[in-house]
């Protein structure tokens, strides 16, 4: 396909929606701008020189559209020709949607003319038809025969585009001066949001001092920008990224895709209600709340002070202790849900920095899969639409009157802050809410179809192919109880925690290692729970407690302790230990004898044994030394002095 176009090309190509001369083209293209778009606008070599070309995408729609088609026609032209005419016929149909609505209610108009006229043919023949329906529809002939020639060896399901106007007119664009449009095309597209009357003010005060012409009135601009730029983007540009986000329409997610307690989502919600805690702080409360998705049921919800991991934990254990462990869930990546004590072990936490060391949280453990969604996006996690209803239904319910603190700041209440109810209260009075949000009937969603959420969830649970596992007594240990990384002492794999011991004899294989430890946070004094970091078991380990220096009692039975334990060790050596050190030995093969290849002599200094050693004479051994150092047999001798042969 061609997809560029000089002005020559365009001119030639003779279409109804462009110029017929090269200056009329040029003059088309000024103003809409294409000189200035680089990415299609380029530069070819011509005859003796260079002129331009333009991508056809710069064409209007219906050029662009007759250009794609007359190339898919060239492509098969080979092919039969049904298949041509098939080609032709979305091209005329392009071509007709594009069209405006005048221009589709003549092709209307001469599509009944030329109906009529064929219909009487049969009894007038073609002259008499034409003549007739010419006089009846005041309509000169030769138009009538033109119309039907239009429509000559096509099906009668296409005749109205092909009967369409050819010349359609076009809208002429109001030149402007550059600076000017510049100007006020930024000016206007900002956050802030002016007025597009504010913005032609300054932009003409500019122009006046500057010297910018022309420049088109203002509703001939705003016009423009309206066409140029499009209402999303400028929508984004002055109201900002969500503003234009919703303006794509939103995905429908199918949950009947789901079984109840197959998939769970959860968040935390502030309320907005003047809260008195127990230490006497008075805020505001936060629900961790789990739902399942395909019933919308709310599974389970604990109430604190805060959005904190020790909350999610415990809410996770009412989910698994009362209705089973689910097999997704969904939630976004907060601080605490994306804790490593919570998803800890899971590759793709988009929160904190993934170490191979760090302990698997309750979930990972649970084999259950994590899912990441968006934050404050109601379509990603259904949960926040009933958070926004118990906004209205425990907010704001009589019974809290006088706590409510309002939604946002500048919408207190005129009785703000007349007083703060107490946590327990609180809890008793959202625990049955949020049972009446379960059962409220006449639920309009694609799951539960006018019942409650919870009848659609039991009736989901009943179905024979619907299995949902259930936690061993280990995992609930797992779940209810605070966990913690602690590194095991290496001298004998104690560990130390809040000022207490706790031991048992298979740390000792860990002494040194860091380990996972869940314990009873309101009773530290009972035994830890100890783990390995990928979550095997290892043992219980009950706490060493301080006795004083003089409890014999205590002593006995430290003394009593370690000797069962010191007996238990020999056991397991007489046990394991079957060959004396005697039976090692003999196991052992005598060494083959060594066959040394001594080398030759390298020296001829000969060393005495001992045995043969005379006796030390030190004045001897330095006369010795001398001579040999000299080569003389005297120190009366000169070395030079060579004696003659004799």
């Amino acid at each position: 396909m061609k997809e560029w176009w000089s002005i020559s090309d365009l001119v030639a190509l003779a279409h109804r929606d462009l110029p017929k001369t090269k200056r009329g083209m040029s003059e088309f293209a000024a103003e809409g701008r294409w000189n200035e778009d680089m990415n299609r606008c380029r530069e070819v070599a011509g005859n003796g020189g260079k002129r331009r070309e333009y991508h056809y995408t710069l064409l209007p729609p219906l050029v662009q559209g007759e250009i794609v088609t007359s190339a898919m026609i060239d492509e098969v032209s080979q092919t039969k020709e049904e298949t041509r005419q098939d080609l032709k016929a979305q091209s005329l149909w392009h071509t007709y949607h594009w069209a405006p609505e005048t221009a589709r209610n003549e092709a209307d108009r001469r599509l009944k003319v030329v109906q009529e006229v064929d219909r009487l043919i049969p009894t007038l023949g073609i002259g008499g038809a034409t003549e007739l329906v010419s006089i009846r529809e005041d309509i000169p002939g030769r138009t009538i025969a033109r119309w039907r020639k239009l429509t000559s060896g096509m099906h009668k399901s296409d005749w109205l585009p092909a009967l369409l106007p050819a010349h359609q007119g076009r809208t002429k664009t109001a030149k402007c001066d550059k600076r000017a449009w510049d100007m006020i095309s930024s000016d206007y597209l900002r956050p802030e949001q002016p007025s597009f009357a504010s913005c032609y003010t300054r932009m003409k005060e500019a122009a006046k001092e500057h010297g910018w012409s022309p420049v088109p009135a203002r509703a001939t601009l705003l016009r423009r920008i309206e066409k140029e730029f499009g209402k999303a983007a400028i929508i984004m540009a002055r109201k900002g990224q969500h503003a234009a986000a919703a303006l794509y329409p939103a995905q429908t997610r199918d949950r009947s895709v789901f079984h109840a307690m197959e998939a769970v989502n959860a968040d935390g919600h502030n309320f907005d209600v003047f809260i008195r805690f127990e230490d006497g702080s008075i805020g505001r409360a936060c629900m961790i709340a789990f739902q399942d998705l395909y019933s919308g049921m709310i599974l389970c919800h604990r109430i604190s002070q805060s959005e904190n991991k020790e909350t999610i934990r415990l809410a996770i254990a009412d989910m698994v202790e009362s209705w089973g462990i689910p097999e997704h869930v969904y939630f976004d990546n907060g601080r605490a849900f994306m804790s490593k004590w919570i998803t800890g072990g899971i590759k793709h936490r988009f929160r904190f920095k993934v170490k191979d060391e760090e302990p698997k949280g309750v979930l990972t453990q649970l084999g259950v899969e994590v899912h990441n969604t968006t934050p404050y996006h109601g379509q990603a996690k259904p949960i926040e639409r009933s958070f926004r209803d118990m906004c209205d239904r425990i907010s704001r319910h009589p019974a809290l009157a006088g706590a409510y603190t309002g939604n946002h700041i500048d919408a207190k209440p005129e009785n703000y802050h007349n007083r703060a109810v107490p946590i327990e209260e609180f809890r008793k009075f959202v625990a049955g809410e949020i049972m009446r949000h379960n059962t409220h009937p006449d639920r309009n969603t694609q799951t539960v179809k006018g019942r409650s959420f919870a009848e659609a969830f039991e009736e989901s649970l009943a179905k024979p192919g619907v299995v949902v596992r259930k936690a061993t007594m280990l995992q609930r240990q797992f779940f209810l109880m605070a966990g913690e990384a602690k590194a095991a002492r290496a001298t004998n794999g104690e560990i130390h925690m809040a000022g207490n011991r706790y031991w048992s004899e298979h740390l000792i294989a860990h002494a040194g290692k860091k380990l996972m430890v869940r314990f009873d946070p309101e009773n530290l004094h009972d035994d830890l729970f100890v783990y390995t970091l990928d979550g095997r078991f290892i043992d219980r380990a009950p706490c060493i407690e301080a006795v004083g220096f003089n409890d014999a009692e205590a002593a006995r039975q430290h003394a009593k302790l370690k000797r069962q334990f010191m007996k238990a060790n020999r056991e397991v050596l007489r046990l394991g230990r079957l060959l004396t050190p005697a039976q090692v030995a003999a196991q052992i093969p005598d060494p083959d004898p060594v066959d040394l290849n001594l080398p030759k002599v390298v020296g001829l200094h000969h060393i005495e044994t001992a045995a043969n050693l005379p006796s030390f004479d030190a004045g001897e051994a330095f006369s010795r030394g001398l001579n040999d150092a000299m080569g003389v047999s005297s120190i009366f001798d000169h070395p030079n002095n060579k004696k003659e042969d004799g």
